[in-house]
């Protein structure tokens, strides 16, 4: 395994899969991506956000220190903007030839929280690799 991709939203859950992943990518000396989907709300009345740009910033800069003490200094970080925040997580995973996705059973979206693993099951459901869910 060469390249882990670990999915994060700002939740403690998703925080914890970061660690796991780093320190995977560490042991295994592989790279370490980290995405981060913006989710975006379509209505009638218009187009939101459900994360602020210094809300996303504070996640990205979180992350970096999350992957440091973990032993990588340096994880690739994207941040996309999406509808759909586990298929925008798969592809990424397809665009960045992963090898493991890692992601939290339970995280954030606009709402505050969602269905338990309503995220994390359409992952694993669609990935094109191994995906490990971190409690």
């Amino acid at each position: 395994m060469k390249h882990f991709l670990a999915a994060i939203d700002g939740s403690e859950a998703s925080y914890r899969a970061l660690s796991h992943a780093a320190e995977l990518a560490r042991n295994l000396n592989a790279a370490l991506t980290v995405v981060i989907v913006r989710l975006i709300i379509v209505s009638r009345k218009g187009t939101y956000s459900a994360m602020t740009e210094d809300e996303v910033q504070a996640i990205a800069a979180q992350a970096g220190d999350v992957a440091a003490r973990s032993g990588v200094t340096q994880p690739e970080i994207v941040i996309e903007t999406s509808r759909d925040t586990s298929f925008t997580i798969v592809q990424v995973g397809i665009d960045k030839e992963v090898d493991l996705i890692v992601m939290g059973a339970t995280g954030k979206t606009g709402f505050k929280a969602f269905l338990l693993g309503s995220v994390s099951q359409e992952v694993l459901r669609k990935a094109a690799c191994p995906v490990t869910i971190v409690h």
